[in-house]
């Protein structure tokens, strides 16, 4: 059971789900939404249990695949799927598990740690490090981070409209701000290595990238609590990383004025310090339901594997001869 599955202590279905079984699917209702779950003839009976045991709740993830063996190493997928559409919940909510924002906060950053460990090291990363990466592979990191920082606004304005806290407001206006045109400097970058710029309004971005773009624009939009803890993500700086970079560029050929911009718009994060955006944003959170809690820490552990994801992508894609670069729309 990965980071992602493993979030509910005891699963439930919501109070307002109902069921309804047939001999060859399952009918969940929930509110005006109703999603049809195909069974298969070997396991129909064991499939209609599940949903059975869900529906009542108070049992572990481990006692509801000791439970039906048949379906042991489904029981997380299913779970994973009910989860994605709202459909679960924990069995009993427990009010003392409430935690103060920065408490909380402080906890998520332990859960990162344990997450990016999962990985190891991340291969870009590691690519440079061993001294792996091609020219193209170091163009093909600004091309993605470049639609990162030119999409930061428009993803963040959503969260402005929320009803906050007079000091929550001004933080994020202010980094909202403080984010505007800082795509102009990854721009000179691509110029220094021929990107042109009547190309950049149609670049396309890596399908990772796309859905770290869209899981951010969720957030900011449907779910506060996450787009806070979402943007120390972003905005963490690394000096190693950094300097390898640095390093790769300079021993592949890259001119000074493709890497020096990247590595100004680091500096740029560093000085306002940014990294503690999530942090002051959390301080000013008085409660935080363990429900929600849970909540957070499933969509920051996704967002995590997304990043190890599109850096996967980043060297698979721009390291294969032929591939088309910039990726352009036609």
């Amino acid at each position: 059971m990965t980071v992602t599955t493993s979030f509910f202590q005891q699963p439930r279905l919501r109070e307002a789900v109902t069921l309804q079984a047939n001999s060859e699917s399952c009918l969940l209702r929930y509110r005006d939404e109703e999603y049809e779950i195909d069974l298969a003839p070997e396991t129909r009976d064991d499939s209609v249990r599940l949903l059975q045991l869900l529906l009542h709740g108070g049992k572990s993830m481990d006692e509801l695949s000791s439970e039906l063996p048949s379906l042991s190493h489904e029981v997380g997928r299913v779970c994973r799927d009910l989860d994605r559409f709202g459909l679960l919940t924990e069995t009993v909510y427990k009010p003392l598990e409430a935690k103060r924002g920065a408490q909380f906060y402080r906890e998520l950053q332990r859960f990162i740690e344990r997450v990016r460990r999962k990985y190891t090291t991340r291969s870009f990363y590691q690519g440079l490090v061993d001294g792996t990466l091609g020219r193209q592979q170091l163009i093909g990191y600004a091309l993605e981070y470049y639609h990162i920082v030119r999409m930061c606004p428009g993803l963040l304005a959503p969260a402005l409209a929320y009803h906050e806290s007079r000091t929550t407001l001004r933080i994020l206006q202010d980094f909202f701000v403080s984010e505007l045109n800082h795509d102009r400097l990854i721009e000179r970058s691509l110029a220094a290595v021929g990107v042109q710029r009547k190309d950049l309004d149609r670049l396309v971005p890596l399908p990772m990238t796309f859905t770290i773009c869209s899981s951010l624009g969720v957030y900011a939009r449907q779910h506060p609590l996450s787009f806070k803890a979402a943007l120390f993500l972003f905005e963490e700086v690394s000096d190693e990383f950094h300097s390898a970079y640095k390093k790769r560029c300079i021993e592949v050929g890259l001119p000074e004025a493709f890497y020096k911009p990247i590595l100004d718009h680091a500096s740029i994060n560093d000085d306002g310090d940014h990294e503690q955006i999530s942090e002051a944003l959390f301080a000013e959170i008085p409660c935080i339901s363990d429900e929600e809690q849970k909540a957070v820490l499933r969509h920051i552990g996704i967002l995590v594997e997304s990043i190890v994801l599109m850096d996967g992508q980043i060297v698979d894609y721009y390291g294969k001869p032929g591939s088309v670069i910039p990726r352009v729309w036609d």
